[in-house]
């Protein structure tokens, strides 16, 4: 009994040796999810480290309009949905502090509207901390700064273009805007 046991014991850890395993270099995020989810072509995808682990991170959009997450491990996770654009959406990475990447999504509607959602990589996911609609534009800085532009409309009739300035506050963990904030 001992030998079977010891036996079994040897082939169990030469298998998992030899076994292959799901490595960060490996994964190819559009056939991952298209094989978990048959219906769903991805139209928009990025891979970056967001967490400074030396693995990418991968970020898709579909033609369903929704957004998923593959982290470094294979994981997929849908963070939302109705990303609807005329265009393309586009992916931008935020550097917001030397050891700090943020995800922002810029949904463009032409002539001039321009929505963007942010998320910060949190707990082997991307969690929601700033959504905005500039009505004239919105611009994002190098140092992860961001500018919206929006009309401030009158009551009368007509607008002015009003700023607002978001920047990431690491100890509050979220944006803080200053500026004309829309109302």
């Amino acid at each position: 009994m001992r030998k079977v046991i010891s036996l079994l014991c040897s082939l169990s850890i030469v298998f998992s040796l030899l076994a292959p395993t799901m490595d960060a270099a490996e994964i190819n995020p559009k056939k991952l999810l298209e094989k978990k989810y048959p219906r769903e072509r991805v139209t928009v995808s990025k891979s970056v480290d967001l967490n400074g682990d030396n693995k990418k991170e991968h970020l898709l959009i579909t033609d369903s309009d929704n957004f998923y997450f593959i982290n470094s491990k294979g994981v997929i996770v849908l963070i939302d949905t109705s990303y609807y654009n005329e265009e393309d959406p586009a992916f931008h990475i935020l550097n917001v502090s030397s050891k700090e990447k943020h995800v922002a999504v810029t949904l463009d509607y032409p002539p001039s509207n321009t929505e963007l959602f942010v998320f910060k990589y949190q707990n082997g996911t991307l969690k929601k901390k700033l959504s905005i609609i500039g009505d004239v534009s919105i611009n994002i800085s190098k140092s992860g700064e961001i500018t919206q532009v929006w009309k401030d409309y009158f009551p009368e009739g007509g607008w002015d273009a009003a700023v607002a300035k978001y920047k990431w506050n690491k100890s509050k963990d979220k944006y803080v805007g200053t500026g004309k904030l829309p109302r």
